[in-house]
């Protein structure tokens, strides 16, 4: 009677001891950078890119959201927002030129 408990106990506990994302066991997840703003990855168009590799890594683990480091959530909100941002900015200057301004 005491085996179906403990059996259950151990089913229960096996999920946590994996390895923490990251680690040596998937070293395509890096989280070791500086935490960047909008205008840093406007500014600095090759950073960008780069950075866009770490999150494309990121995204490819199927790790929820929620559990990756918050400087890596962080930059990759800004990426796409330095993209959105850069995107309007030629769309922007498209149509001026278009106008004759």
């Amino acid at each position: 009677m005491m085996k179906a408990p403990l059996a259950i106990l151990c089913v229960l506990l096996l999920p946590a001891c994996g390895t923490k994302s990251g680690e040596a066991g998937n070293p395509d997840l890096r989280s070791d950078m500086p935490a960047r703003s909008v205008a840093y990855y406007t500014d600095h168009r090759t950073e960008l890119t780069d950075m866009e590799k770490v999150c494309a890594a990121w995204q490819a683990s199927q790790q929820p959201v929620v559990t990756w480091p918050a400087v890596v959530s962080g930059n990759c909100n800004n990426v796409n927002a330095a993209k959105t941002l850069i995107s309007n900015q030629l769309e922007i200057d498209k149509l001026r030129k278009e106008a004759g301004s």
